[in-house]
């Protein structure tokens, strides 16, 4: 992806909701990619890494229980600026999930819906680019809540680390064989940069790892050549 192809497919967005009344986190979402120059430097952007725990993995059945996001300005995560929710899925929560994240039904009960706890994460996100680990899975279920609410998708740029992993620090696989890919997981990523992750599985912990993993690729990033913002979109960027 280029940026100037998120621009445009944010340009119809835009010309397609003019004339309707959208809420106040809607339509400063519409204007996200306002300012962003493919020629800035990478490392001096505004993210916000997110990791979300869900029910499960199907796309079509599952909700998310949980939200966790930090904030990295100029490759610096900002402590002060977190946001950590819990989101009633409004269904159950299988074991073998609840194994894995350990939040029970118990920890739900009283959370707020989901679209309630994205529209405040919208506001938090702002017009920073989002950053996640396997992207698309979160991206999957914030978009299916954007489209319910407001009638379109994220707008933020979006960045996955698992791609930007793969480009700086993987050899070429021209023949698809994937030799790479475990070298690209959370787990993988943390042991290389002797990171502790005291809280895997949990959104919150898992978005931690993910800025501190940001925090090492952005220079690795540049090192393989690929400094700048549109040079990271074209490499790890994810519609």
């Amino acid at each position: 992806m280029e940026l100037w192809q998120a621009k445009l497919l944010n340009r119809a967005a835009r010309l397609r909701l003019a004339h309707r009344r959208l809420p106040a986190e809607a339509r400063e979402n519409l204007m996200a990619l306002e300012g962003l120059s493919s020629r800035a430097p990478a490392m001096a952007q505004r993210y916000v890494v997110v990791d979300l725990e869900t029910t499960g993995l199907d796309y079509n059945r599952d909700r998310v229980v949980s939200v966790g996001a930090f904030r990295v300005v100029k490759g610096h995560i900002r402590l002060g600026e977190v946001f950590n929710e819990l989101a009633n899925p409004g269904r159950g929560i299988p074991v073998e999930s609840i194994k894995v994240h350990g939040i029970t039904p118990d920890n739900i009960r009283n959370a707020r819906p989901a679209w309630e706890v994205f529209r405040d994460f919208l506001g938090f996100l702002g017009r920073d680019i989002l950053v996640a680990h396997f992207a698309r899975l979160d991206t999957y279920f914030l978009n299916r809540v954007m489209r319910v609410q407001y009638g379109m998708r994220l707008q933020n740029l979006v960045v996955d680390t698992v791609l930007m992993c793969r480009a700086a620090l993987i050899e070429p696989d021209p023949y698809g064989q994937k030799k790479g890919a475990k070298r690209c997981s959370l787990d993988a990523l943390a042991i290389r940069y002797g990171l502790e992750v005291p809280e895997r599985h949990t959104a919150l912990g898992d978005a931690m790892a993910t800025a501190l993993i940001l925090q090492r690729l952005l220079p690795e990033m540049a090192q393989a050549g690929w400094s700048t913002l549109g040079d990271l979109v074209r490499v790890a960027g994810v519609q």
